[in-house]
């Protein structure tokens, strides 16, 4: 005897049996955060490590999580982790007060005091002025803006007053405006996730040589929780640049990329 009496049974229990599974896993997951969290709050901060760092293996990253995962290791005395995630937090989400904030304390554990480069203050400002959203924020600001740009551009074609079509002319040419400068931020800060050339040191102190080679002329020592900029990896070392500027080469085992 046949189960189902015609296909579209069949795919009424197909997706009942899909639908079902998408609930157990939601539910997986907000019980497994939920274990984590209460591992944070007995102050079982190894054991809530290892529970976060699982649900990033196998659940996939979101800020929250490293937020979370960086106040773990924070809480268990690994400065060097506890900056690496918040900054991964940051680049997911760049305007997440909370791990800013906590960053800044984190950063004030950190042995070196480099000298940072003074940045041109508009630059700065433009940078500063893309972290207020993400790239996926920026991605939907931009859309929003095209569409409303569209929708003037209509009501400028098929206007009948001068006023009227003046007006929604220019509206339409500022939306696109401002929709191609979102679009150029989504870009950039995407751009930022992928391609991410920042690391933080991970080891108590290494110390940076002027070539790829423990026979290398020692340069400059970095701690944990320095944060520099990867420049190159040649044959298992990795080539690195503190915001004043010095450069060197470090064992590549000794940084972790944000």
């Amino acid at each position: 005897m046949n189960v189902f009496r015609n296909k579209t049974d069949m795919k009424k229990a197909l997706m009942a049996g899909v639908f079902a599974l998408l609930a157990v896993v939601a539910l997986a997951q907000q019980a497994s955060v939920k274990d984590a969290n209460v591992s944070y709050a007995q102050k079982n901060y190894v054991t809530a490590i290892q529970q976060y760092e699982a649900i990033l293996q196998s659940q996939g990253s979101s800020p929250e999580l490293y937020y979370n995962l960086g106040n773990a290791y924070y809480r268990s005395g690994d400065i060097a982790q506890s900056i690496l995630n918040y900054n991964r937090a940051l680049l997911l989400k760049p305007n997440y007060e909370d791990a800013k904030f906590n960053l800044q304390i984190a950063q004030k554990r950190v042995v070196d005091n480099v000298d940072v480069t003074s940045v041109f203050f508009l630059k700065q400002w433009i940078n500063d002025f893309g972290d207020l959203m993400s790239s996926n924020g920026w991605a939907v600001f931009s859309i929003i803006l095209f569409v409303l740009s569209l929708t003037s551009f209509l009501c400028f074609v098929f206007g009948r007053y001068r006023s009227f079509r003046k007006t929604t002319f220019n509206f339409a040419v500022a939306s696109l405006l401002i929709a191609l400068i979102s679009l150029s931020y989504a870009l950039k800060q995407s751009n930022k996730i992928v391609n991410s050339s920042d690391g933080i040191i991970m080891v108590g102190s290494v110390t940076a040589k002027d070539s790829p080679s423990l026979n290398g002329k020692d340069m400059f020592v970095m701690h944990a929780g320095t944060k520099v900029t990867i420049r190159n990896n040649v044959s298992g070392w990795t080539e690195v640049e503190l915001p004043d500027g010095n450069a060197g080469f470090i064992p590549a085992t000794n940084i972790e990329k944000i």
